[in-house]
């Protein structure tokens, strides 16, 4: 993979291609912004770039010996930190530091990949301060994080920051049938559901069919049930997949709001059955749709921001109920 093979994220591509060109890399780098957006495999790239024994216009060559280790996870040079649980404790960031400090096997640099930052320990983040400010000549720590708000400021102040930013629908599309081989209508319902992200679209295709069975069992159940305990199980039953299903379901919603809104004038902008969404968008006045929509995009957010669960869905459940009830009995 060169920097042609990286969907998107054109604007960071430059400057690291400057940066590279000028001898201007620091040492710590603080990769920022939303989930699955490709920080990691943008981090991996430019780790091959440093590294690359035959270095190109496009970027790494692919091919030298140390590519294709960096390429398969093995160069002694690299190391991936993750979170082993809830944390980054104090004695993972001492071993990774310990490992930082030695000299390079075959490498022109190590580099140290930190995935998950934000779950560094304050003791963990204060081990590693020292290391961010006076790191070892030859080497470069990457932080990654989808949560920058929740690291230290003392962490971030060391550290070059680069935002990366949800790629575009068109992005997704274009570099799912250009570089993955999808048909173009399958790449444009994917990229639609993805919220910029290129990870999900590629598991909304894999497990499309399973992610819409659930979307349409939870939606009957978000219609019709009135056991907000019994909607509690199946979103517990559910958790793994749940962010997904959310996405299908404020898609949904969007097509509903949409057929209300316009009367049914803007079909092609559709991505569910015209049939359906005609008979269902009837059900409530357009306002109850885009508020139902914003409790949804809420739920995304706070399920991705990990805050504490049971908070979060109990919320969801008693706002959908009182918009849901409260627009049916104002339509009786």
């Amino acid at each position: 993979m060169s920097w042609s093979e990286i969907c998107g994220h054109e604007r960071q591509k430059e400057f690291f291609e400057r940066a590279v060109l000028s001898g201007r890399v620091v040492h710590a780098y603080l990769f920022s912004g939303p989930s699955r957006v490709g920080k990691t495999t943008f981090a991996l790239e430019l780790v091959k770039l440093l590294n690359c024994l035959n270095p190109t216009e496009e970027g790494s060559c692919d091919r030298c010996e140390n590519c294709r280790l960096i390429i398969n996870l093995t160069h002694p040079d690299i190391s991936f930190l993750f979170p082993s649980g809830d944390y980054l404790k104090i004695d993972e960031i001492r071993s990774f530091v310990r490992w930082l400090n030695f000299k390079p096997l075959m490498g022109k640099m190590k580099v140290g990949i930190i995935e998950e930052a934000e779950k560094l320990t304050e003791e963990a983040a204060n081990c590693l301060l020292k290391t961010l400010e006076e790191p070892p000549g030859e080497s470069m720590v990457i932080l990654i994080t989808s949560q920058r708000a929740s690291l230290l400021p003392t962490i971030i102040s060391r550290c070059q920051v680069v935002e990366f930013s949800p790629l575009s629908s068109s992005e997704i599309s274009n570099y799912l049938v250009e570089k993955k081989g999808w048909k173009e209508e399958e790449a444009r319902r994917a990229s639609s559901f993805s919220q910029g992200s290129l990870g999900k679209a590629e598991e909304i295709k894999e497990g499309r069919s399973g992610l819409e069975d659930k979307f349409w069992e939870l939606w009957y159940k978000l219609k019709s049930e009135r056991d907000s305990l019994s909607l509690g199980s199946w979103f517990y039953d559910n958790k793994e997949q749940l962010p997904l299903i959310m996405i299908f379901l404020e898609q949904y919603l969007r097509d509903l709001w949409v057929w209300k809104v316009t009367e049914g004038q803007c079909s092609n902008l559709l991505f569910f059955e015209k049939e359906k969404v005609q008979e269902e968008a009837k059900e409530q006045e357009a306002e109850t749709w885009r508020r139902l929509i914003i409790l949804v995009d809420n739920l995304i957010s706070d399920i991705s921001g990990n805050l504490n669960w049971d908070i979060v869905l109990c919320r969801f459940l008693f706002l959908w109920r009182g918009e849901w009830n409260r627009a049916s009995s104002s339509r009786n």
